[in-house]
């Protein structure tokens, strides 16, 4: 057997043995399966192509940090939309039309401008509409990253408390 056929083999094996455990994980992490598949498969299709090299040694233990920094990658990708759904599961179980969910996050919007501090509302705003990091925050208003945290637990459990009381 070749070497290109026994690293085929290695992959396919690593994959019947990690796949779901894997895709657990990655589940875990974004909270929507089918993204979990698309994360978990692509890792492997980049195994596949050599634009992975596993290490001889507890290869589990790559796998599952690249499956989490491509998650972490993914996240960090999504829209605003997308990430207020994340955190606050505005979302039933079944989707609703673009319109209904649109006019969710207007309802969301406008009652989280119109009922938090100021503070608060830039805060929240420099994080899910721009995607700064907490230090990102914290220097461009002046706070402390404690305060960023604690302005952002603050908005999004009154938003949990408001659109999905359930959550809490």
């Amino acid at each position: 057997m070749d070497r290109m056929t026994a690293e085929k083999k290695e992959i396919e094996q690593l994959y019947i043995s990690q796949h779901q455990r894997l895709q657990a994980y990655a589940r875990l992490l974004l909270k929507d399966d089918i993204e979990a598949q698309d994360a978990v498969s692509d890792v492997f299709a980049r195994l596949a192509e050599g634009a992975i090299n596993l290490p001889a040694e507890h290869p589990e233990r790559y796998l599952t940090v690249t499956v989490r920094n491509l998650c972490l990658d993914r996240i960090r990708k999504m829209t605003i939309r997308e990430r207020i759904e994340r955190r606050v599961s505005l979302l039933e179980s079944e989707p609703a039309p673009w319109e209904t969910e649109l006019d969710r996050i207007r309802e969301l919007n406008t009652y989280a401008e119109e009922t938090f501090s100021k503070q608060t509302w830039n805060v929240f705003q420099l994080r899910f509409g721009e995607g700064l990091r907490y230090r990102e925050i914290a220097e461009r208003l002046g706070i402390s990253e404690e305060s960023v945290f604690k302005h952002l637990t603050k908005a999004l459990r009154a938003l949990k408390e408001k659109f999905n009381p359930s959550c809490i």
